[in-house]
């Protein structure tokens, strides 16, 4: 697999020096080498090698790339992965052309998602988002809203709700901006301020961290 991703990499960034780690060790001390840009990890590692080396680069290097992979769309390797920063989680079962599609997209802003992954975290999305329940009508008194949940950081402004349910979508920014006639950058700008009210870093954890907050509701 290791010499796979090395084909596939080579592919999309030819001259750009693409480097193999069998540990975490050695990963460690490869990142603190040179400035990478891209890392990706197995998810099957032994003792959560995987999520352990992922939290690392985010808090070391929060300008490279974690990419998660495994076998199988395991749920509870997904959303450690996705916890501990990772912007994208592909599957090792997809063909050569469809993990170098689904890459080639972190060069939009997006988050290279294998599709299966995808369809399952937009139905818990869609779950968390359904009402659970009918309220039951009374004369008197009047039955009282529910204070609505909302960031650990602060109150989302509409114009960055607007955004983040867009990115909830899949949008990349330059779609985004397209759609509501602002600059890509001011687009960017609002996105940056919705990481940092979420305190999260990627496009993934920012849905993941608003669904638990009730914002796409």
């Amino acid at each position: 697999m290791a010499e796979r991703m090395r084909r596939i990499l080579g592919g999309l960034a030819p001259g750009r020096r693409v480097v193999v780690a069998s540990t975490r060790a050695e990963a460690r001390n490869l990142l603190a080498s040179l400035p990478y840009d891209l890392m990706l990890i197995n998810m099957n590692l032994p003792s959560r090698d995987g999520v352990s080396l992922i939290q690392h680069a985010c808090q070391a290097y929060p300008w490279i790339e974690s990419v998660a992979m495994s076998a199988a769309d395991d749920r509870e390797l997904v959303d450690a992965a996705i916890a501990a920063g990772a912007v994208g989680y592909l599957l090792t079962e997809a063909d050569d052309a469809e993990l170098a599609f689904q890459l080639r997209s972190i060069e939009r802003g997006g988050a290279p998602m294998d599709s299966r992954v995808a369809r399952r975290l937009l139905g818990t999305i869609a779950a968390s988002a359904r009402p659970k329940g009918t309220v039951p009508v009374v004369a008197s008194p009047p039955p009282q809203p529910r204070p609505q949940p909302q960031p650990p950081s602060g109150l989302l402004s509409p114009r960055e709700l607007n955004v983040l349910r867009l990115i909830a979508r899949g949008w990349s920014n330059r779609q985004i901006a397209e759609s509501v006639f602002l600059s890509i950058n001011t687009v960017e700008f609002h996105a940056k301020s919705i990481y940092r009210k979420l305190s999260v870093k990627s496009r993934t954890q920012a849905v993941h961290e608003a669904t638990q907050h009730g914002l796409l509701n």
